[in-house]
């Protein structure tokens, strides 16, 4: 019988070795492949760098400086700029605050001529209250009068005591702003009780007194000399009656205006322009 032969399992080792020692060295030419393959991207990089023009350096090198005027102020900024850039600069840092300043100072000026210089007052100021003249007949008077004066004139009708009449009749006198009052008679007695109107028998002149005193009324005034320690007490209507008011029944140029409604004429004691009044109270009766 023949013998049969078999090879050694000794080979089959040898075999694998050398396997895993080929792949070991194509991994590493592959590395080295990869590592001439960065090594080149890089070149390229830098030798693009190494290609920029002067001009293009020039310009990255303004962009990485500091700003010329850092930290400096805008006024400063505006005194070194060639004139040239002045006007830009000037209108987008300093115009539109240089017009609030301006404005901001003429509204301070208004309001301080407007309260330190005196206000221009009419010639005369006439208050009726609790008007007995028709809707726009007030202003035809005013017209009228202001004509015949040649001077400023105001005859307000906005006096109604039903509402705030009163009160701003009142704030209106004790800051010296009207020179004659026309009211009907109960309210006219109650405003000559609170003083404020004058004597008329020494307000006109004695001719003119003399033409109207029969038409002058006595109203009590205001004496609070003998009051009580009651602090309810006043001295409203307690003075002595005297000819606070002409009455106008007769006044002639009045009722060309007016109704027939009686109504009673003074002049506010505190008045600055008697003369004016008197000469109004004149022209009423002509």
């Amino acid at each position: 019988m023949a013998e049969v032969h078999f090879d050694t399992p000794t080979c089959r080792p040898q075999a694998a070795g050398e396997r895993i020692a080929t792949r070991t060295a194509a991994a590493g030419d592959a590395a080295g492949t990869y590592d001439e393959r960065m090594g080149a991207m890089a070149a390229d990089r830098h030798s693009s760098d190494d290609r920029l023009t002067e001009s293009q350096r020039a310009a990255v090198d303004s962009l990485t400086q500091a700003p010329r005027y850092a930290g400096k102020s805008k006024l400063y900024v505006f005194t070194k700029l060639p004139m040239g850039q002045k006007g830009a600069y000037f209108r987008e840092h300093f115009l539109i605050p240089c017009v609030a300043a301006v404005i901001v100072i003429a509204l301070c000026a208004f309001v301080i001529v407007r309260f330190v210089s005196p206000r221009e007052r009419p010639a005369l100021y006439a208050a009726v209250v609790d008007s007995t003249l028709p809707l726009g007949e007030s202003a035809k008077l005013q017209e009228q009068y202001t004509k015949t004066l040649g001077q400023d004139v105001i005859i307000d009708d906005y006096f109604d005591t039903k509402k705030d009449g009163l009160s701003k009749l009142q704030t209106m006198i004790s800051s010296e702003q009207i020179d004659v009052v026309i009211a009907p008679p109960a309210v006219f007695r109650e405003l000559a009780g609170y003083g404020y109107f004058t004597n008329l028998k020494s307000t006109l002149t004695a001719d003119e007194y003399g033409d109207l005193h029969a038409y002058a009324e006595d109203f009590h005034g205001f004496d609070d000399s003998a009051l009580s320690d009651d602090v309810d007490d006043s001295g409203s209507g307690k003075g002595k009656a005297e000819p606070y008011g002409l009455r106008l029944d007769d006044a002639k140029r009045w009722h060309e205006f007016a109704t027939d409604d009686a109504a009673i004429i003074g002049v506010v004691a505190n008045t600055k322009q008697t003369g004016n009044a008197q000469r109004f109270i004149a022209y009423l009766y002509r």
